[in-house]
């Protein structure tokens, strides 16, 4: 481990049990005991400096039962002079990639302006609570990271993500994530193409079993030099729907002078809508178990506060130096209103089910996975796997590095064993280098996964 990083972690190490000490309420003599959180070390100075997101694959804890809390503690750094930051504020986040429905967001940032040269701090540390989606976050997984930066050169930000696995019971406890909405960018206040074209109303199958069912929504608002300087310096009152009940929020960060990146450069001290320079981007969670009936489907919507950019391109009414100082975007003052969505359905049981029927050996309930055959292969292989019940099944196949290389999708009439033949060759019809790989079954929300060897 680098000095960096070690010094990092100790630090990092030290605001947890600062933090545990006031969840506790204890005195700082009574802190947690060496071997009460597990720490896993993900992202280590990742230079990001493009739009472009880096994945790669991690080993978590094989059990999240045993933890009562997960958070993830991030951290942005400059590259060393003569190098610098990406000196604007550029939204950020983290993904867990999922073989059955795709990328799955876990947390948020937005980078800082400037915060090198004196009185500057030169690198900032803040953690997110991702505790509801601790069923993500076992064994293997690949991690999506992004940061929306086009400085280029050799600029650009350091990223590293720590996750602190705090031992304890939760009851009841996460045990399934459902994607919702997925909307990077949607424009606001346009009539010719409004918000809820893109943002609709969508049905969510509720298990029987869910005792709680929450809504995450992470929403950011960007775009100025619009009417009402939307929507990235307008509150608006976000609305989420289920069956018919409505929940709102005023999306909106009024604190962001008290940020624990501190001071910047830039306006990083003005309110904004739902984020602030150089933090998490926190996501708004609204409890909807008593608006839904587990067993059944639930109608979910979500609506943004009626809104209209008057000082938009094709707009007749807008004119320039006098309805609006300037009725076409650029890439400075004059930006397009728009937000950012998405949104996920975390299920809840009491813990004592989820211990039972979700953390037990993978053939206890009739859901199997045997060892392909033949084993090193040359060209292809195949394997066999069971089901409890009939449905649907996501089969991938990744490379060691984590890259998904294969994903095949199947709808089983019948419970029972069923077999899959693999041909060596990925999605686009070429074949796969020699190596190891892992192939997996998901069904349920569960995933079984083993490991194989290509040979040359």
């Amino acid at each position: 481990m680098s000095a960096t990083r070690t010094a990092r972690t100790a630090a990092i190490a030290l605001s947890l049990v600062a933090v545990l000490v006031a969840a506790l309420g204890l005195a700082p003599a009574a802190s947690a005991a060496p071997g009460d959180t597990t720490w896993v070390q993900t992202f280590d100075q990742e230079f990001i400096n493009w739009a472009t997101p880096h994945y790669a694959s991690f080993a978590f804890p094989a059990d999240p039962a045993a933890y009562s809390k997960v958070l993830a503690y991030v951290t942005i750094e400059c590259p060393s002079s003569p190098d610098d930051c990406d000196p604007w504020d550029r939204l950020g986040h983290l993904r867990v990639v999922t073989p059955d429905q795709g990328d799955v967001e876990v947390a948020r940032l937005i980078t800082p302006y400037d915060i090198t040269g004196s009185g500057f701090p030169g690198s900032c540390t803040w953690s997110s609570n991702v505790t509801r989606y601790k069923s993500l976050l076992q064994d293997t997984k690949e991690l999506r990271l992004y940061v929306e930066s086009w400085i280029g050169g050799t600029n650009g930000w350091l990223v590293s993500i720590d996750f602190a696995f705090i031992e304890g019971t939760l009851d009841p406890e996460p045990y399934r994530v459902v994607n919702l909405w997925r909307n990077d960018w949607v424009e606001y206040g346009n009539p010719d193409d409004p918000f809820s074209d893109h943002v609709q109303p969508m049905m969510l199958d509720v298990p029987g079993d869910a005792t709680k069912v929450n809504v995450s929504m992470f929403v950011t608002g960007h775009g100025q030099g619009n009417t009402d300087n939307c929507a990235e310096f307008c509150p608006r009152t976000h609305s989420l729907w289920a069956d018919g009940t409505e929940i709102q929020q005023n999306l909106w960060r009024a604190n962001c002078w008290n940020n624990v990146c501190s001071p910047q450069g830039g306006t990083w001290s003005l309110s904004r809508a739902g984020w602030c320079p150089g933090d998490e981007a926190r996501a708004w969670t609204a409890d909807v178990t008593a608006a839904v009936t587990p067993g059944q489907s639930a109608v979910l919507d979500y609506q943004v506060e009626q809104y209209e950019n008057l000082c938009r391109p094709g707009n007749p009414d807008c004119v320039p130096g006098v309805t609006c100082t300037d009725c076409n975007y650029n890439t400075t003052g004059h930006t397009t209103p728009h937000y950012t969505v998405q949104g996920q359905a975390i299920f809840w049981k009491p813990r004592a089910s989820v211990v039972d029927a979700e953390i037990v050996p993978a053939a206890a309930d009739g859901f199997s996975l045997d060892q392909n055959s033949p084993n090193p292969f040359r060209p292809g292989t195949a394997f066999a796997y069971s089901l409890p019940r009939a449905g649907a099944v996501t089969i991938a196949v990744h490379d060691a590095a984590g890259r998904r290389v294969l994903e095949a999708r199947r709808t089983h009439a019948a419970a029972g064993a069923h077999s899959f033949t693999w041909d060596g060759r990925e999605s686009g019809g070429r074949p796969v280098a020699a190596g190891v790989y892992f192939y997996s079954v998901t069904a349920e929300g569960r995933t079984l996964t083993r490991k194989m060897v290509r040979l040359q």
